[in-house]
């Protein structure tokens, strides 16, 4: 018994001393270095932004806005820092990291498609933010410890919080998704076949909790004094009437901000050879997108 009892001391005390030690270690190098991947944009938007048009949003608006491309034509400092899998609690979380720090963006796009307005909770892939916990960058550690009050007891161990992320940063060493454009921007290849139109059935409602977030994130953005220019990038389904789009556009008339309803854009309508798959645009379509953006961005700077 007495053996039994040493064995297991040990084993927690050498699992405890390898948890502070990855702890340590792995908060040190992201301290100094930035993690590769998909971590590589989203780092630059936390920690080191200097841009004045900021993208914020969901993979439609990775794969729609080539900001390298605004800030050559127009001249102001464009970064991207969409996200593929995330919902609305990222997006909020990232626009505080920003405004967390000395250089705030003078205009924010937030590109979403419906989708992301009527779902609930932080989604399966907030767990992204895992590396950045316990660094009190903007409200990571709230949103993560309010799952549950195990949950948050778990937390404090790096081996759980690292468990499900580690092995993708790994692969990030050595794989990358789409194409890795500049400023952030990730586009979608050429497909081996375009889409088929869809014919989808959007949901009646956005729900509470995404339009508390929604207005949050609106409130933040009027606070500083930042921009805010909602859209909906195209995507190839068949024309309907969206009642979550439609009280969106009500939301932008009642805050004073612009939403652009891009979903059904008649270039973009019949052609399939601009689209990835149907709910995303390829490179060849995010040009013909980015240069629309541009148009109405300089009309709006006269």
């Amino acid at each position: 018994m007495r053996r039994l009892i040493i064995w297991i001391v040990s084993v927690v005390a050498l699992v405890a001393l390898v948890d502070i030690t990855l702890g340590w270690s792995f908060g040190r190098y992201i301290r100094h270095h930035s993690l590769p991947g998909d971590y590589e944009p989203i780092e630059q938007v936390m920690r080191h932004n200097t841009s004045d048009i900021l993208v914020l949003g969901s993979s439609v608006a990775l794969n729609s806005v080539n900001t390298k491309t605004l800030e050559d034509s127009l001249h102001i400092s464009s970064f991207n820092g969409g996200a593929n899998g995330q919902t609305f609690p990222f997006y909020l979380t990232i626009l505080k990291a920003v405004l967390q720090q000395p250089h705030k963006p003078k205009t924010v796009l937030l590109g979403i498609a419906d989708y992301n307005l009527t779902t609930v909770g932080n989604g399966t892939r907030y767990n992204f933010l895992a590396p950045y916990y316990n660094m009190g960058i903007a409200d990571i550690d709230t949103v993560m410890n309010g799952n549950s009050a195990l949950e948050n007891v778990f937390l404090k161990s790096n081996l759980y919080r690292l468990n499900t992320i580690w092995f993708r940063i790994l692969l990030y060493h050595f794989i990358t998704s789409g194409i890795k454009g500049e400023n952030g921007f990730t586009g979608k290849p050429i497909p081996s076949s375009f889409p088929s139109m869809e014919a989808i059935a959007p949901d009646s409602t956005i729900t509470q909790e995404r339009l508390d977030n929604l207005h949050e994130f609106i409130s933040l953005c009027k606070g500083y004094d930042i921009d805010l220019i909602i859209f909906f990038p195209p995507m190839y389904v068949k024309e309907c009437d969206n009642p979550v789009i439609s009280h969106t556009l009500e939301i932008g008339e009642e805050y004073g901000i612009k939403v652009w309803n891009d979903m059904h854009m008649h270039r973009f309508h019949n052609d399939s050879t601009l689209f990835y798959d149907y709910m995303h645009l390829n490179n060849a379509g995010a040009d013909i997108y980015t240069d629309t953006i541009i148009t109405r961005l300089r009309n709006i700077k006269r």
